[in-house]
């Protein structure tokens, strides 16, 4: 698996990924203040993997007190990642 190297707005949000070397990886993304745009970046990447063919590519969960979890099937962490920093969910990305 390809590693990204990515970056966010701290101020605004945490974002945490957690590889346990499994055949998934979780992303944990916790607002810190109440955003508009950022709320809209999580709605259209989960909609973007809701309308694939794929059924088991990206799980995704709405928690409280606006935290977001999503389960990533390994294969589909590069286009997860992309995803997220092409809604504005991360600032920066780049291949490592």
């Amino acid at each position: 698996m390809t590693k990204l190297r990515y970056t966010y707005d701290e101020k605004l949000l945490s974002w945490e990924e957690q590889n346990d070397g499994e055949a998934d990886v979780e992303f944990w993304l916790r607002l810190s203040v109440p955003d508009a745009n950022v709320e809209k970046g999580v709605k259209a990447v989960r909609d973007y993997f809701d309308h694939n063919d794929v059924l088991t590519d990206v799980l995704f969960y709405a928690h409280h007190n606006a935290v977001y979890q999503w389960i990533v099937r390994r294969d589909f962490y590069e286009a997860f990642v992309i995803r997220a920093f092409e809604h504005k969910l991360l600032t920066s990305l780049a291949w490592e």
